[in-house]
């Protein structure tokens, strides 16, 4: 009889253990619990829309016709430096990185789009990942100087990539990071 009782007693406790071990899994960051991805190779957004490019703003804005209306769209992860406005001088690189934009995205060709956790940014723009023929289209701006990796939570699924492609970019000195340009 009192072996029952203290098996009765326990079962509580021993229910709030698993589900504290439970909730401490959960918790815990995705690569300690196995479920990040392989890092190393470079991972091309998975299509998620597809639209046709109408016009680059600047290093990291495009207009696109995404789904019959006209979107404005800021590339995910990635910060370009400002060209420059009536009211405003432009950054150092801020035009280069515009012009290839532009270049790598021809008027009237076709994109994928890829979004993250959240769809809109602070100023009701679409922040996507975007490639174009396979390639993906943040990480060459980022790779080749034209821009940097840029962390904005909880939008970080391509941001490891993309500061990776910075760092190599750095010790390159590709871009606005050739000290050759006057940027740095």
């Amino acid at each position: 009889m009192r072996g029952k009782r203290r098996l009765r007693s326990a079962a509580p406790v021993l229910v709030l253990c698993a589900a504290v071990a439970a909730g401490s899994w959960l918790l815990m960051p995705e690569a300690d619990r196995g479920l990040e991805e392989p890092t190393g190779a470079s991972r091309v957004p998975v299509k998620q829309a597809s639209a046709t490019v109408q016009h680059v703003v600047d290093g990291d804005t495009v207009y696109l016709m995404l789904d019959g209306k006209r979107t404005k769209v800021r590339l995910l992860n990635v910060d370009a430096p400002e060209i420059a406005h009536p009211d405003q001088r432009g950054e150092c690189f801020g035009q280069e990185a515009a012009d290839f934009l532009a270049k790598k995205l021809p008027e009237g060709s076709k994109v994928e789009l890829d979004f993250d956790s959240e769809r809109l940014d602070q100023y009701g723009r679409t922040l996507a990942a975007l490639s174009r023929k396979g390639e993906f289209i943040n990480e060459t701006l980022v790779a080749s100087g034209h821009a940097t990796a840029m962390k904005v939570e909880p939008n970080m699924k391509f941001y490891k990539q993309l500061r990776a492609a910075q760092t190599q970019a750095e010790r390159s000195k590709k871009g606005m990071f050739d000290p050759a340009n006057g940027c740095t």
